[in-house]
């Protein structure tokens, strides 16, 4: 089949299509409203129809309906008589004057991995050459290069907006971002936090939810709840630690309903003088959580800058996790405030 053949009859059906935008050429890639359950009706903007290339042919999917099949047979959906026209044309291009039996174009989801629409729409870091800012900007901050495959960058944060036309108005700008994807159990996609990695910006991050009923926790779909899960505030926090997720903010009690108490650890920033966080860590003492105490001795605020500067973060967790009483009297010695 002739990928060509495809790409036009694309471009013969883009005019029937809403909001249709070529996003990428090689390999290729469109976005527009799905025509067979009609995307949004309340926001008109949004667009979470795909059409993109595997190997030599199109498929297209819905993000919103879930509807997955060859451009052949979305072709026909659509435009039955455009599809004909479609169907001759191959036969053609095959070398076969008449048809010896009519082409079936099956529903089916055709066999890929399956990918996310960040995937579609932006380059993983693993990808990119040392010369990317995204690059330069992990490789300074230490961070393990086995996470970088979770992790995407784009030059123009109003891509996001292209990608999530709810959030169209807030994600202008063309600063370049890391974009780091939240994803439920199930491995659906809730969220996405991007950080400038140039420090310029006033808004370090930018935090679009795409399901508002589900908690942005990074890397809940791949921790083992049989053994011990680590709780940070942010993403690049715990990917230096085994078995660990992140909620994205200090109040790490989040969690409850996620995992279990017996088998979690809370590991808080060190800001001892931080009258907001001291509240937060006393409340899951009392909830009955274990928490990491950090000792005198460390002076950073987070766990990214402790392994910068050489901290054996793992052993200290280990020997200064405290729970009940003890915690509340390592909690009285760390606080200063």
């Amino acid at each position: 089949m002739s990928l060509w053949i495809d790409i036009k009859y694309v471009n013969l059906l883009s005019v029937q299509l809403e909001r249709f935008v070529i996003k990428k050429s090689n390999p290729y890639l469109a976005n527009f409203r799905c025509n067979l359950c009609g995307d949004s009706k309340k926001n008109k903007r949004k667009a979470r129809g795909y059409i993109y290339q595997k190997l030599n042919s199109l498929f297209y999917k819905c993000h919103k309906c879930g509807s997955g099949m060859s451009f052949g047979n979305l072709l026909k959906q659509i435009n039955p008589s455009l599809f004909k026209q479609y169907t001759l044309e191959r036969f053609k291009e095959s070398g076969d004057i008449e048809p010896k039996k009519k082409l079936e174009f099956s529903n089916f989801t055709p066999m890929f991995e399956e990918k996310n629409v960040l995937d579609r729409a932006f380059d993983k870091i693993s990808e990119l050459p040392d010369t990317n800012p995204g690059v330069r900007y992990l490789k300074n901050r230490m961070i393990p290069r086995d996470k970088w495959n979770n992790l995407y960058f784009t030059f123009e944060t109003s891509k996001l907006g292209e990608v999530f036309p709810e959030y169209e108005e807030s994600v202008d700008g063309d600063t370049p971002r890391i974009l780091i994807p939240f994803f439920d159990k199930k491995n659906n996609l809730v969220g996405v936090t991007s950080r400038d990695v140039y420090g310029n910006n006033k808004l370090r991050y930018v935090t679009i939810k795409i399901d508002k009923d589900q908690p942005l926790i990074y890397n809940i779909n791949n921790i083992d709840m049989s053994k011990e899960i680590f709780v940070t505030e942010g993403p690049f926090d715990s990917m230096f630690l085994d078995n660990s997720i992140a909620v994205n903010s200090s109040d790490l009690k989040k969690v409850e309903k996620l995992v279990s108490k017996s088998n979690t650890t809370l590991v808080f920033d060190n800001q001892p003088r931080n009258p907001t966080l001291v509240k937060i860590i006393r409340n899951a003492m009392f909830d009955g959580w274990k928490c990491v105490v950090w000792p005198n001795t460390v002076k950073e605020k987070d766990i990214n800058e402790m392994i910068m500067n050489g901290v054996e973060v793992k052993d200290i967790i280990y020997k200064h996790t405290y729970s009940g009483m003890r915690l509340r009297l390592e909690l009285n010695k760390w606080s200063k405030c």
